[in-house]
């Protein structure tokens, strides 16, 4: 086993350490049953590395490491806000503990550091009554920077053009006729590069009636004027006040209204945008530096999240990311209790499932190896599995084999997370997953301290503890031998199943239950070794 270093400076800066181990992806699920990562800010991360070495497995194996035991260290300080990145203080105390003994990863933040582009140009339709030939040449002003350029090769720019509900279809469609007929005296470049769009803006939120008629309106205009693509804009929902901003549309639409509104735009053949765009290329060097950092300090991966991008931007940075980070392992994060948004759709409830296998083959054709599906909106509150105790729930057990098989045909590696109990947790490990988070329930409550104390809405903390998380790690383990065995040595299969649900019972009536886990634990040493061999 490897040494961890002696000393770690109270607040690291630029020190980098060696990894001790390979990295996530190799772990060998099929070999050594799901993973089980536990989160945790550092105080109690040697508590998590000491439960991974009293484990069964970890005594059946002749010897033991970090890639084998099959629990890994997650950096995590949970706030408030949800889940937030770590930092020296942090880093301090995990890679310590986890050093030579288990696998370390953390995310390095659920949002994205988003910049917006500047506005592009617009130009008000009512305003060329009053001079349109000023007003054309003021349009075609706009394009002039981009059409002689230092090189002589013509930058893309689109100019939008501002449709107020008094503007009629014929005096657009006039005014865009005239605009498109300066290509012939290049007052503007090739249609592929240089274009226009209409654009209307709400004056208060976009609901149903006359805001969304007016859009609908637009949409219908701009296909009778040959123009592709309507930007649109208005009050702010109260899910984008709520968490600063969500995805692209969403912040000024709710779901079920985009979704009517995609419809009609894809039956006019012409793009919905939102009126604002994300500088989507500095936020991804912006997840790059975190992913760095906990590269440096020899962390096994790093997950990052992707919101408040849209799907064809998520494409974009993973793309980025995975070519940045080869030789690592990055964990783009799928979240289910949010919805999806793609150029011209909208994935919520019900088609969760279905825009998490189009997430899933697109950030995979874009470099992703391992992906994360979680459920950590504080504001919604939901959780991973939906069953009979747990209607909150996003996906069914159903749902997520179906999703690990199309994984599986992907050759990705998904990973579970989002209040999984420990019953969830052995019908996951019966599954055959990958990997599963599960902190809450390996963890007990302790007082607010140390860097929490400022924040305004902590109530208590989390502590995981070494029984809390020998428990997890036990029946996870136990539903993925009752489900190995069955064919081979069905008899030891079923002794297992047996004690796993005396555990679970023990569990859910808050009993003790180290004399079970002992002897759950003599069963599962026999079942590894049974599965090895």
């Amino acid at each position: 086993m490897i040494a961890a270093p002696a000393v770690l400076p109270a607040r690291a800066g630029a020190e980098c350490y060696a990894p001790w181990t390979l990295s996530l992806e190799h772990y060998d699920a099929a070999r050594f049953g799901p993973l089980l990562a536990v989160s945790d800010a550092g105080d109690d991360a040697k508590a998590i590395a000491r439960a991974a070495y009293a484990s069964a497995k970890a005594h059946a194996l002749h010897s033991a490491n970090a890639l084998s035991v099959g629990v890994m260290i997650d950096g995590e300080r949970m706030v408030s806000a949800g889940e937030a990145p770590i930092g020296p203080d942090e880093y301090a105390k995990l890679v310590p503990a986890a050093f030579g003994r288990t696998l370390c990863s953390t995310n390095v933040g659920k949002r994205a550091n988003v910049r917006l582009d500047r506005l592009l140009p617009e130009f008000v339709i009512a305003d060329a009554a009053k001079d349109e030939p000023e007003w054309l040449a003021s349009v075609f002003a706009a394009f002039a920077p981009f059409l002689k350029t230092p090189d002589g090769v013509p930058r893309p720019l689109t100019v939008r053009l501002l449709v107020q509900p008094s503007d009629t279809a014929a005096t657009v469609q006039r005014l865009v006729g005239k605009l498109q007929a300066g290509r012939a005296q290049r007052d503007l470049g090739s249609a592929s590069i240089q274009r226009f769009a209409l654009l209307t803006v709400t004056d208060g939120p976009i609901v149903r009636g006359a805001p969304v008629d007016e859009i609908e309106r637009v949409l219908a205009i701009a296909a009778q004027s040959g123009i592709g693509e309507v930007a649109i804009d208005g009050n702010l929902t109260q899910a984008a006040r709520e968490r600063m901003s969500v995805a692209s549309l969403l912040n000024v639409v709710d779901v079920e209204t985009l979704h009517d509104l995609f419809s009609v735009a894809r039956r006019n053949h012409v793009k919905l945008v939102y009126r604002y765009q994300v500088d989507v290329d500095s936020a991804a060097r912006t997840i790059w530096t975190g992913l760095h950092t906990a590269r440096s300090y020899g962390l096994s991966a790093g997950k990052y999240g992707l919101l408040p991008f849209t799907l064809e931007e998520q494409e974009r940075v993973v793309s980025l990311v995975s070519g940045w980070t080869q030789g690592w392992t990055t964990v783009p994060a799928f979240y289910l209790d949010t919805p999806l948004v793609t150029a011209d759709d909208v994935f919520d409830g019900s088609r969760i499932a279905d825009g998490a296998t189009l997430w899933m083959e697109r950030v995979c054709a874009a470099g992703a190896r391992l992906v994360l599906f979680d459920c950590p909106d504080p504001i919604a509150e939901r959780q991973l599995i939906r069953d009979a105790k747990h209607p909150r729930g996003v996906l069914t057990l159903d749902q997520i084999v179906a999703l690990n098989a199309r994984a599986e045909e992907l050759k990705l590696k998904p990973m579970w997370s989002g209040s999984i109990t420990p019953r969830q947790a052995f019908d996951l490990g019966a599954r055959r997953v990958f990997a599963i988070f599960c902190t809450g329930y390996a963890s007990r409550f302790v007082a607010v301290h140390g860097n929490f104390v400022d924040d305004p809405d902590l109530a208590r903390e989390l502590a995981p503890t070494e029984m809390g998380v020998r428990r997890v790690q036990a029946v996870l383990s136990a539903g993925f031998l009752t489900a190995t065995l069955q064919g081979s040595n069905p008899t030891l299969a079923k002794q297992i199943e047996t004690r796993a649900r005396e555990l679970l019972a023990a569990i859910d009536a808050k009993r003790s239950a180290e004399a079970i886990l002992a002897s759950l634990e003599a069963s599962m040493m026999r079942g590894w070794v049974a599965h090895w061999s």
